[in-house]
């Protein structure tokens, strides 16, 4: 589904059911997308470190064999040593191998998986969110990032009649429409709207007494044009289960 693949009717439900498995769709996602941009300049690559390969390697059951022929994308690797033993592949070498990177991306995809596991949802969301603005642990629990740069925080507070919903985030994308706070249930097909953010990215906004919030438990923030249409329009930037 990453790759752009139409999954199964079951897989398609099962996705757009379960929190987890569409965080980690998300964040392979956005591999995919980093993968299909520009080809950075050499200077720009960053060496792995050195167990990287190794690592995956062991984590897809891979065996290595001394006298296998590796494919190094026209490189001789050092004389009794696969790319895997010597650590890392030198930048020449993962340019030469860059053009045939979308025909292997199946295979990259594995390997992300198989290494990240259950870590995949909060570690890459954390690489393609992280900025350089700090966010006090107060403004509520941390909301999965569904852009890149943008980290949102909500929290309930007050009780029964006097409910408030604060949200913060960081990072809002640039739009020509405005942000528009929603309360969701868990399969995110029933919402309410509970009002607009404000221009710094944070909303006060009271909560009704008669939505159950048993059943209204995750906040979602989306981008939406000016377009007179009462709807969410699809296009979150951050989602979770509030504090509180």
């Amino acid at each position: 589904m990453a790759i752009g693949e139409d999954p199964s009717p079951p897989d398609d439900e099962h996705v757009r059911t379960c929190e987890r498995c569409a965080r980690e769709l998300d964040a392979l996602r956005h591999v995919v997308s980093t993968m299909k941009g520009p080809v950075p300049e050499e200077d720009e690559l960053l060496t792995p470190p050195a167990d990287l390969w190794s690592s995956i390697g062991d984590e897809l059951g891979l065996r290595r064999e001394e006298n296998s022929v590796v494919d190094t994308g026209g490189e001789t690797p050092t004389a009794g040593k696969t790319p895997a033993d010597s650590g890392r592949p030198s930048p020449s070498a993962v340019r030469a191998l860059r053009p045939r990177r979308l025909q292997r991306m199946s295979v990259a995809l594995a390997a992300c998986a198989a290494l990240l596991g259950a870590a995949a949802g909060s570690t890459i969301t954390w690489w393609v969110t992280r900025d350089d603005t700090t966010v006090s642990a107060t403004d509520g629990r941390r909301l999965d990032s569904l852009q890149a740069n943008s980290a949102g925080y909500a929290r309930l507070t007050g009780g029964s009649g006097h409910r408030t919903l604060a949200i913060t985030v960081k990072g809002l994308p640039r739009t020509s429409g405005y942000f528009e706070v929603w309360l969701m249930d868990r399969s995110h097909t029933k919402l309410v709207s509970m009002g607009v953010l404000g221009s710094d990215g944070r909303a006060s906004l009271p909560v009704p007494s008669n939505i159950d919030l048993r059943e209204y438990s995750v906040v979602d923030v989306s981008v939406q044009p000016y377009n007179g249409k009462p709807d969410h329009s699809g296009d979150s930037i951050v989602r979770g289960p509030y504090a509180g």
